[in-house]
């Protein structure tokens, strides 16, 4: 299996606007370009390990959860975790429908993945 570049990307991002932290911080912080930042975040450029480490240190997180969607085991908790933090802030009404979406899940996936590979593409 290899690195899914996409996934790694929109996670750092993911985690950059976290902290509200500009494109530009990071890459001062990581020693990196602003340009390869972008380039990272967007699936144009792949990262090396050693980039990789230093981006986590700046964004205060694990390599693995950065890495987790290209991981086969272990990214379970990471996937809990986050997902915990998408509903901490979801109103009673949410709730109450998040058990519906969830039984619509299979489908709901396949359009997404339709729609990434679609991305992917082009």
């Amino acid at each position: 299996m290899s690195v899914n570049y996409i996934d790694l990307g929109a996670r750092i991002k993911r985690r950059r606007e976290e902290l509200k932290m500009s494109q530009a911080e990071l890459a001062s912080q990581a020693e990196l370009s602003t340009q390869h930042i972008s380039n990272v975040e967007n699936a144009r450029s792949k990262i090396g390990l050693d980039k990789l480490v230093t981006i986590s240190n700046v964004l205060d997180c694990s390599v693995d959860e950065l890495l987790c969607g290209s991981m086969k085991t272990g990214s379970r908790l990471v996937y809990s975790d986050e997902i915990a933090d998408i509903i901490e802030d979801f109103s009673d009404t949410e709730m109450r429908t998040l058990p519906e979406l969830l039984r619509y899940y299979n489908y709901i996936y396949k359009l997404l993945k339709q729609n990434l590979d679609e991305k992917g593409k082009e």
